[in-house]
């Protein structure tokens, strides 16, 4: 399946993220700083600036080693770990700027169709890298029953940081419903299929919705569902092992992205309870993970003013965040842009596609030949 991704796609979706990135983070620092700011951004222990740029680069180390697993027939991967990790972050910067995750389908299958895998199976692994975190989510449903999230928040902002928690159960709710509306998707495709198409017969009727649009709604999203299911299953059924592994490595770059907020809260003195602070960062994992903005600008800034509203005084809120997204998004991003224009030098054709076509060639999913592994 090609996914077209447009030079206009492109260019309007940088913007977004620009202004939106910018616009989110100044709000946060003029709403809370003020005479205390500098104060307490001096009160920040220097030892944690190398933990941090540590800590983000195993985050895309082993964010990189998805790939690595995935792309092994026998003991020997297709691609190497460093060329892995690369690969994410190529991906990282397109996704940053294309809403939705869309800019890492095309992106990611590329690069891998680069390393000599086939254009199949490289969108194969590609749809897997972004249904396995559905699965790593599911981690969601025992916390918004058993675990307690509630902090005890600051003066400055009273209420909100209080009610914070509560806004992550009522959110998150429809999330969990949606995820697990998903996978049985993945292991019932037909009778979700009949259950569509019930639903779009009903939805036909109503006169001033065309049928024939109907119809080719229907057409794709049974399309998208035969896909999906028909990738999962056949890595489940002959590469199970693989999928856990991976699966491992997700949910390890997953859990290294809440242990560095975590840290910028030590390096500030502050030790929240870890289980809270990690519970908090689960609930908020799938909101930005299916963010509709590129690169999830404004969703992913509010969303962890939030969470260090919890525990943090007010004037370092703002610089915390800033301080998070750095790590997580902006550097990644800067690095990605360096590894994508050498790509652009070095690649006449990925040039011509970005540039010029936007969009990957279409190819037999019915082709990929999924080889036993140890």
């Amino acid at each position: 399946m090609g996914v077209k991704i447009s030079k206009s796609m492109l260019a309007k979706g940088m913007l977004v993220f620009i202004f939106l990135s910018i616009g989110a983070i100044v709000a946060i620092l003029l709403f809370t700083t003020d005479k205390d700011t500098w104060s307490d951004l001096l009160e920040f222990k220097l030892i944690y600036i190398p933990v941090l740029m540590f800590l983000g680069f195993i985050r895309w180390v082993m964010d990189g080693m998805f790939f690595n697993v995935m792309a092994k027939h026998g003991s020997k991967s297709s691609v190497g770990i460093w060329r892995a990790t690369g690969i994410r972050l190529e991906g990282n910067l397109v996704a940053s700027i294309v809403p939705m995750l869309v800019g890492t389908f095309s992106m990611h299958a590329y690069l891998l169709h680069k390393e000599r895998l086939s254009i199949s199976e490289s969108f194969a692994i590609t749809v897997l890298r972004s249904i396995i975190p559905v699965f790593l989510f599911l981690i969601n449903i025992p916390i918004l029953l058993f675990i307690e999230t509630e902090a005890k928040g600051n003066e400055f902002l009273g209420g909100f940081a209080k009610s914070y928690h509560q806004f992550l159960r009522v959110f998150s709710l429809p999330v969990a419903i949606s995820i697990v509306f998903f996978i049985i998707t993945l292991f019932f495709p037909n009778q979700i299929k009949n259950g569509v198409s019930s639903i779009m017969r009903w939805w036909g009727r109503i006169k001033f919705i065309h049928l024939e649009r109907i119809m080719k709604i229907e057409e794709r999203i049974f399309h998208e569902i035969d896909q999906f299911s028909y990738i999962f299953w056949m890595y489940l059924r002959k590469r199970k092992m693989m999928l856990v592994k991976a699966a491992g490595w997700i949910f390890l770059a997953f859990f290294v992205d809440y242990i560095i907020a975590i840290a910028i809260l030590w390096g500030f003195g502050v030790h929240p309870p870890l289980l809270n602070a990690l519970a908090i960062q689960f609930l908020i994992r799938p909101i930005i993970y299916f963010a509709f903005t590129p690169g999830g600008a404004g969703i992913w800034e509010f969303t962890y003013f939030g969470f260090f509203s919890q525990y943090l005084p007010s004037p370092v809120i703002g610089v915390s965040v800033l301080i998070w997204r750095l790590m997580l998004t902006y550097i990644p991003c800067l690095i990605g842009v360096g590894l994508l224009f050498r790509e652009f030098h070095k690649d006449r054709r990925l040039h011509h596609w970005i540039v010029e076509e936007g969009v990957l060639p279409e190819d037999d999913l019915d082709s990929i030949e999924i080889k036993e592994t140890d």
